[in-house]
């Protein structure tokens, strides 16, 4: 039923991309891992708040969360040299495992907090494989034509259950509790590994004349010779050290301390920026193969941390939310663009490498929560977040200074 109708909104030309059916189910997909994802991501972080009542230890637990990132331009040779769908299926299949092993552990009472840290961990290297392989998939199941498209429609499919994930997170912990929480992500990973089954392998260019090492410099050799590229790595390296820890490291503590909202309440902040990065995402979708890409970048790149700075100085709560769904909107139009333009500007066979080096970038985002725990552990959540938007806000005027044709780009 859910292909036929995806089928019917592909002759669309706001849903070009998914009248290929390797793309329709890599969009299924994507809806199912994302919506695991972030579902683990608020009940891990609202879990070891009730284990530590400690704004370190969650800023720790966001940052394992992300440190397979280490990883990912690893991951990125991988996915020029291997199956891109074999490697989303072993990707599914961990996060499966991870999800399980959490509901035994609650379900027995066994749970501690080095089990969070070390499955955490160990589900950090699926988001370092997953990233990469699904960007660098993407161009191999559509057109150039519908390329943006698709970018698009994969950012909706991630923004969408940056809604329904988060709100789905804090609604299972007072209803169902941790144990019933972690059983329907579980539940989820298992479809998610069905769908990724029913997708047939995609031959692309594959050098496996070159050790991975070889493969890795040269990828690192063409990003640093392809300015674009290698500025937009710059300024997603920046935003996921300054802007980004906001959803994982600062709304946790917000929700509890600043807001006394609880844990659906944090659900809700959270889901409320996913909401935001859903209506961007759906706007940029009906744009189509839209111009002035960079100028875009531009203003989105400061909205986003301006957002983030009001936020800090807020203690109302449907405040809160109103900043943080304009703070999701600007965060997804923002990594649409990068994301399109780093697509459009690489070459076919090094769009691994150079997409897992856009994934590896992300690395910055475990040392932006790790660093947000330390602080507003040290001086308050507020001031924290503060320092967070006003550096981000600087370094982003200092780049658009620095490299005066950024707003040209296309």
């Amino acid at each position: 039923m859910m292909r036929e109708t995806l089928a019917r909104l592909g002759r669309m030309p706001q849903f070009a991309a998914l009248r290929h059916r390797g793309f329709r189910l890599l969009w299924m997909a994507s809806l199912l891992s994302s919506t695991a994802r972030w579902a683990d991501m608020v009940v891990i972080g609202w879990l070891t708040l009730e284990l530590t009542d400690s704004p370190l230890m969650v800023g720790i637990v966001a940052a394992c969360k992300m440190a397979g990132y280490l990883a990912a331009p690893f991951m990125g040779v991988a996915a020029d040299r291997m199956d891109r769908r074999l490697l989303l299926i072993v990707a599914a299949a961990v996060n499966l495992a991870v999800s399980a092993i959490m509901l035994l552990l609650v379900v027995s009472g066994w749970l501690a907090l080095w089990h969070v840290i070390a499955l955490a961990l160990v589900g950090s290297f699926t988001w370092a494989i997953d990233n990469p392989t699904r960007n660098a998939l993407v161009p191999d199941l559509v057109g150039r034509e519908d390329l943006t498209n698709a970018v698009a429609l994969n950012a909706v499919a991630m923004e969408i259950t940056v809604v329904i994930g988060p709100a789905l997170g804090g609604l299972m912990i007072p209803t169902l509790g941790m144990g019933g929480a972690y059983g329907l992500i579980a539940g989820i990973c298992l479809v998610d590994v069905v769908v990724l089954l029913m997708m047939k392998s995609v031959k692309h260019a594959i050098h496996a004349h070159e050790s991975p090492m070889g493969s890795l410099i040269g990828g690192l050799k063409y990003v640093w010779g392809n300015h674009t590229v290698l500025v937009l790595l710059a300024i997603a390296f920046l935003l996921n050290l300054l802007a980004a820890p906001y959803r994982y490291a600062f709304l946790p503590v917000f929700a509890r301390y600043i807001l006394d909202a609880g844990a659906a309440g944090y659900g809700m902040l959270t889901a409320m920026a996913g909401f935001g990065a859903l209506v961007a995402g759906l706007w940029v979708v009906s744009l189509g193969n839209f111009r002035r890409r960079g100028r875009m970048l531009v203003w989105s790149s400061f909205a986003w941390p301006v957002s983030l700075l009001l936020f800090a100085l807020s203690t109302s709560y449907y405040l809160s939310l109103t900043l943080v769904f304009v703070a999701g909107l600007a965060q997804a139009i923002v990594w649409t663009v990068i994301a399109t333009l780093i697509l459009s500007n690489t070459a076919q066979p090094m769009r691994g490498r150079v997409m897992g080096l856009r994934t590896g970038v992300v690395i910055s985002l475990p040392f932006g929560n790790f660093l947000a725990g330390a602080v507003a552990e040290r001086f308050g959540a507020p001031l924290a977040q503060g320092a967070y938007a006003v550096s981000a806000i600087l370094i982003m005027l200092t780049l658009v200074l620095y490299v005066s044709s950024m707003h040209r780009w296309e």
